[in-house]
């Protein structure tokens, strides 16, 4: 992974792969933002692994999402989501032992609209939610 890629975690929503070529395992994370009108952590980042067979809704949130790491729910600390905030964290190691990253979909962090310009792309927000901030 790039700088670029891994600066993604803690700016970014969307889709992330984490693949072991080694093994033929991979996980599927999600990042995403709390719509501001939640009742839990309105506005907070939080991160899933996707559990079940739709990858649409099928993901255990774990975690919030702060800069530069990531915050395992005092319900998930312990065991395997803490292994995953770290490998999600802090790529470099995880890569040199094979782990490979792959952003399958990256969307904006304050409306959810996919992105596709570059510099949407880079910032983490579609130029409609850049206007209004």
């Amino acid at each position: 992974m790039n700088a670029t890629a891994n600066h993604k975690i803690f700016t970014h929503n969307g889709t992330l792969t984490l693949e072991n070529p080694a093994t033929g395992d991979h996980r599927t994370f999600k990042i995403r933002t709390i719509p501001a009108d939640s009742d839990f952590a309105p506005g907070e980042r939080v991160v899933g692994l996707l559990t079940g067979p739709d990858n649409t809704s099928d993901y255990t949130w774990f975690g919030f999402v702060k800069p530069e790491r990531i915050v395992v729910w005092k319900k998930h600390r312990g065991g395997v989501y803490d292994i995953y905030a770290h490998m999600l964290a802090n790529p470099e190691p995880w890569e040199a032992k094979g782990v490979v990253y792959h952003w399958d979909h990256v969307c904006c962090r304050k409306c959810g609209r996919d992105l596709t310009t570059p510099e949407s792309l880079e910032s983490g927000i579609g130029p409609v939610c850049a206007g209004r901030a």
